[in-house]
């Protein structure tokens, strides 16, 4: 039979034995763990810098893109203005919005070309131009006042050029249809 004193002994000696061992484990792997750990950070560092570089250099590439689309822009709105300048130029716009839409596209293109802009409250006439309603259908106060003038309905603020040009025809025939009509009577 063995003795509980054995026990406690044999008990004592694997503890004694595991704490011998995590210290030298501890103490002997260290510089090896150490230079390993190094090794790494060095690479993430490395790594690090080189994704700011191309980070810096991807922002520099889309500023410059961003300019080149700016003047595009510029230079298509100058042939916005040399096509529809000579037949709106001086011509009047006015432009009804609902709250929640926002004309200021719409407005600076205009000026742009050399129209006025008229903000319309929602009542009065707009014979002596046109009337452009920015909403997502016709106001009803409209319906009633149909035989006031001619009027288009914007249910989108144009967000490309291809639109903006799309609406500059739009406006450019309505004015047309307008003068004619107003010729022929």
């Amino acid at each position: 039979m063995i003795s509980f004193r054995y026990h406690l002994i044999t008990l004592a000696a694997v503890f004694v034995a595991l704490g011998v061992g995590i210290l030298l484990g501890g103490t002997a792997g260290h510089p090896w763990l150490s230079e390993g750990a190094q090794e790494v950070l060095a690479k993430m560092e490395a790594k690090y810098d080189r994704a700011l570089k191309s980070n810096h250099d991807l922002r520099q590439q889309v500023n410059r893109l961003l300019r080149e689309v700016e003047k595009s822009h510029e230079e298509v709105v100058h042939m916005m203005a040399m096509r529809y300048g000579n037949e709106l130029a001086g011509k009047k716009v006015y432009v009804w919005q609902e709250t929640d839409q926002e004309a200021k596209e719409i407005t600076r293109l205009m000026h742009a070309i050399g129209i006025n802009v008229v903000a319309y409250p929602g009542d009065g006439t707009w014979e002596d131009g046109l009337l452009l309603v920015v909403a997502g259908q016709p106001p009803p106060w409209l319906q009633k006042r149909a035989g006031t003038g001619k009027w288009l309905l914007v249910e989108q603020v144009p967000d490309s050029l291809a639109k903006q040009w799309a609406l500059l025809e739009q406006v450019q025939e309505t004015m047309t249809e307008r003068r004619v009509a107003r010729e022929t009577s």
